[in-house]
């Protein structure tokens, strides 16, 4: 459900994104604490908080919401959700199975080997 790849936004010595400077990298290998541009139309590449821009977020695929949620600085975004219409620098908060997507893959997982009373 995570993108492939994401856009890692380079930091400066203090933290602060530095926007001009992206690179893409396998999303697998995102940390804690870095910072990942989101383009529209793509998918959220990791748990987060958005610490720059303003859009509307399509979370359907976690909590059925038909209507995207408007998503600005300070709020949380959850990885594999599709960015609508505005460009997002998210700093990412959990990463790999720590992530709300894997913690409900492994939920169902589990209660799929679990035998019905």
């Amino acid at each position: 459900l995570q993108p492939a790849t994401a856009l890692l936004v380079a930091q400066d010595a203090d933290g602060s994104p530095m926007p001009q400077e992206v690179s893409e990298i396998d999303s697998a290998l995102l940390h804690r604490n870095d910072i990942v541009k989101i383009l529209p139309g793509t998918k959220v590449a990791a748990d987060g908080e958005v610490v720059s821009g303003t859009s509307y977020v399509d979370e359907s695929m976690i909590t059925g919401e038909s209507v995207p949620v408007v998503k600005q600085e300070g709020d949380a975004v959850i990885g594999g959700t599709v960015n609508q219409n505005g460009v997002l620098l998210v700093r990412v908060t959990t990463v790999g199975t720590e992530s709300l997507v894997a913690q409900i893959a492994k939920l169902v997982q589990d209660a799929q080997l679990n035998k019905a009373p």
